[in-house]
């Protein structure tokens, strides 16, 4: 369909490698675009199609830290925070606060074309170069995974959401001008790309950012998570099925189906080891995910290797379910770095207050 559209406006496709820019630069007649559509399945890597640049990496400088990084965007202050994602119990550290700008409407994204920032959790991918695109997306432009699979549990469309820079600084101070997308003075999303790894770097979008990662329910949604674990490791097939929701659906199988295909593995090997690791829990407002590795052996002839991914809603009790599972053949990996990164992303200014004295606190 996207190709379709592109086709009708002229547009070339070799000059952009088949990639679609995320904000609709379509005439007025044809439908608004939110940007490239992510083909892959719940359970595959999300690639780009546009024209990327190779993968960001810090600089080679000794690393001192380790740790998963988030950035959470709050809608209602205009404003992003880059921080650390530490294993439970221990305290996240502020890196730095962005200005942004974003959709033309208020409220949460939940169809292709109305001009909203969705609101959830999500993963980014590799950037895509701003020489590939046209002006008004900047130097970069980093995708998301949106929709996701609790954006498609929830019926939304839409797809091609970025953090990405815009052709004038001016643009971001406008606060609500794109048709979904996070934009940030151009200084800033460069200064963002080391840090927001593809595959790896965690992105919440919130109408109030306060109410993400609240104490109690990282805690929550931690326990129940090592509880699924420990029921999975033991198992122990109905207590481990009593973590899902009667709404769970995994591809093509049911809760139902999920419970025979999990009794037929539970018996398939006489030893099975799991180990999990790099565990960390994000919560939003309305679900959470659990993302870690996992290490399965199936006896001496079978082994998965990748990472899990489960994404939890509220039930009518009040307690955190399953309600969609993800995995993928590839590792989540705390990014490694320096004590010299922290200060030298700290004191770079953003283009905006170098030409204008503006900071980066918007003014509203």
């Amino acid at each position: 369909m996207w190709i379709k559209r592109l086709a009708l406006a002229g547009f070339s496709f070799s000059a952009m490698g088949l990639g679609v820019p995320a904000e609709s630069f379509l005439s007025n007649t044809s439908p608004v675009l939110d940007g490239p559509a992510l083909l892959a399945a719940d359970d595959a890597p999300v690639q780009s199609l546009a024209p990327s640049t190779p993968e960001a990496t810090a600089p080679q400088t000794k690393a001192a830290r380790e740790d998963l990084i988030l950035l959470t965007v709050d809608k209602s202050r205009l404003s992003a925070d880059l921080s650390t994602l530490p294993e439970a119990g221990k305290a996240s550290e502020l890196l730095k606060t962005f200005r942004i700008a974003i959709g033309k409407e208020d409220g949460d994204k939940q169809r292709e074309g109305d001009n909203r920032t969705p609101e959830g959790i999500y993963f980014t991918a590799k950037p895509i170069d701003g020489k590939a695109l046209p002006q008004k997306y900047g130097p970069i432009a980093i995708p998301i995974d949106f929709p996701n699979p609790i954006d498609k549990f929830s019926r939304k469309t839409g797809y091609g959401i970025w953090l990405h820079g815009v052709e004038k600084d001016t643009r971001v101070d406008q606060a609500k001008v794109t048709e979904g997308c996070v934009a940030f003075y151009n200084s800033d999303i460069e200064s963002l790309t080391s840090w927001l790894q593809p595959d790896q770097a965690i992105v919440v979008i919130a109408h109030d950012a306060s109410v993400v990662n609240k104490v109690d329910d990282q805690k929550a949604v931690q326990q129940r998570t090592e509880e699924w674990a420990a029921a999975w490791k033991a198992r122990e097939l109905e207590k481990y099925m009593a973590f899902y929701s009667p709404e769970f659906v995994n591809a093509d199988k049911n809760l139902k189906a999920w419970h025979a295909y999990k009794q037929a593995v539970f018996g398939t090997y006489k030893e099975m080891k799991i180990d999990f690791d790099v565990m960390r829990v994000v919560t939003h407002p309305k679900y959470a995910l659990s993302v870690m590795n996992q290490d399965f052996r199936g006896d001496k002839h079978f082994t998965s290797v990748g990472r899990k991914m489960l994404y939890w809603m509220r039930g009518a009790d009040g307690r955190w379910y399953i309600t969609r599972e993800v995995f993928e053949n590839r590792k989540i990996k705390p990014m490694k770095f320096s004590q010299a990164e922290i200060a030298n992303l700290s004191s770079r200014r953003s283009s905006a207050s170098i030409s204008t004295g503006m900071g980066t606190t918007p003014n509203l």
